[in-house]
């Protein structure tokens, strides 16, 4: 059951990550957030009412602090990627450092905050992304 939205989230994001390398330098990188957006709106709304579910207000009513921290945190991920493409990131190799930089800190908000064991395993695979960080970042 986890390989098929596996598969999507990997495939989404090399589309998300070609399509933020491909905004137009000359465009507004927040503009071009507004259309993000609008499209992702559409797009959510159309798959709401397609899937199984309460009544508007209901589902409405069932969100916390968490979908408005997202949404921020989405805004801050996409108009970073936007400009760390504009500043010359390569596609290569910019969104596995970020990622693996992500997944180093989620190791330590993992262990602090949700008591996950951080064992030898985890911290000697840490030890190698952060070597692949710095490997991927010489010039």
């Amino acid at each position: 059951m986890i390989f098929l939205p596996i598969t999507i989230a990997v495939v989404a994001n090399v589309l998300y990550h070609i399509a933020s390398k491909s905004i137009s330098p000359e465009q507004n990188a927040f503009m071009g957030l507004v259309v993000n957006y609008a499209t992702a709106l559409l797009a959510s709304a159309i798959l709401f009412f397609l899937t199984p579910h309460e009544k508007f207000l209901v589902e409405a009513a069932k969100s916390n602090w968490a979908c408005i921290l997202m949404g921020l945190s989405i805004t801050g991920v996409e108009a970073a990627f936007v400009m760390i493409y504009r500043a010359g990131g390569e596609l290569s190799t910019a969104s596995l450092i970020v990622n693996i930089l992500i997944a180093l800190a989620m190791l330590a908000v993992g262990g602090i905050f949700y008591h996950e064991e951080i064992s030898l395993q985890k911290i000697f695979g840490a030890v190698l992304c952060m070597a692949g960080v710095a490997l991927l970042s010489i010039r």
